[in-house]
């Protein structure tokens, strides 16, 4: 009688090695060629198994197709697993981290709109605007675009590792309903199908919402683009904060063109040059720039994301993989 293991017997901690090369199993009849494919699949090495397994299939030995199947079906679905570093769940932190970076988008752009109409109130009334804190509402809504220009690029390629992932889970679905097709008796094989697929479901919607947040993200960060530059022409040269003009070659310069060559030397700003000797004291306005920012940088609340962590299969430890041997 042939004896079959559910998949929860599974260590999904194995990582795959590297592949046999095809001499190795040149020669080797189906029976043989599943064999090896078991023997690898238990000691971990996937790559092998998979090919080895696939080999023994493709010679249409039709009392060996259905523990082909169901083995290769075990191998595919712990590919996915090992992609996802021993569990069979996706990481919520990175969808934590995008929500928070929109929440902060949104409140820079507010801050920023609300500077640039007291700034032109002020200057409608003839007055002299206060540009201390549309100063450091700027530096701070530059900081969020920047932070969010750079985690895009890292949320796209986790997108794209999940969507592998859900390939190969899916090819699996394939392999165990194939092999219970093929042997009704054959209900393990058939409850492995079911447990992949719903943690298929759960893996696609964490995906769908991460790309979903992405989009999200990327037309944020068009908005704060805007309002930054809007904020920028109504505060003078030399009180625009430093990170305006970039730091380093991947950041963005949002200065215009024209007040780009003013300010030449990467401040943003342009600063009198002092004798030699001379104390430099702080203005007033540079003061209480500088109390505003301090204030900006400990004060301001960032909502925080509860990454997940809870595996749909336990803690991710099982006992020795195991597979169906013929």
């Amino acid at each position: 009688m042939k004896k079959y293991y559910f998949i929860l017997s599974l260590s999904v901690g194995l990582m795959a090695a590297e592949p046999k090369t095809h001499d190795e199993l040149a020669g080797l009849d189906a029976r043989e060629l599943h064999n090896r494919g078991t023997e690898r699949l238990k000691s971990g090495d996937l790559a092998g198994a998979e090919e080895a397994l696939k080999a023994s299939l493709s010679q249409d030995e039709d009392d060996l197709r259905t523990p082909a199947l169901h083995n290769l079906g075990h191998v595919r679905f712990n590919r996915g697993v090992s992609a996802l570093n021993g569990k069979t769940n996706g990481d919520l932190t990175e969808l934590s981290i995008a929500k928070s970076l929109l929440e902060a988008a949104d409140a820079d752009i507010s801050d920023m709109k609300d500077q640039i109409q007291i700034i032109d109130q002020a200057k409608a009334a003839g007055q002299e605007p206060d540009y201390v804190p549309a100063v450091a509402a700027l530096g701070q809504g530059i900081d969020t675009y920047r932070s969010v220009k750079k985690t895009i690029p890292k949320e796209e390629a986790m997108v794209a590792k999940r969507n592998n992932i859900i390939a190969v889970w899916t090819r699996s679905v394939g392999d165990f309903r194939s092999a219970h097709e093929l042997e009704p008796q054959d209900r393990e094989s058939l409850a492995n199908a079911e447990t992949i697929e719903e943690l298929l479901r759960n893996l696609q919607r964490e995906t769908q919402a991460l790309a979903e947040t992405i989009e999200a993200q990327k037309r944020k960060q068009e908005e704060l683009k805007e309002v930054i530059k809007e904020l920028i022409k109504r505060i003078p040269d030399d009180q625009l904060p430093q990170n305006a003009q970039g730091e380093g070659e991947e950041d963005e310069n949002f200065l215009p063109e024209n007040r780009r060559k003013e300010n030449k030397g990467g401040s943003g700003q342009s600063q009198p040059k002092g004798k030699e000797g001379d104390d430099k004291k702080m203005t007033e306005q540079e003061a209480r720039g500088t109390l505003e920012g301090l204030k900006n940088e400990f004060g301001r609340k960032m909502p925080a994301g509860q990454p997940g962590g809870g595996s749909a299969m336990g803690n991710g430890k099982g006992n020795e993989k195991k597979g169906k041997d013929y």
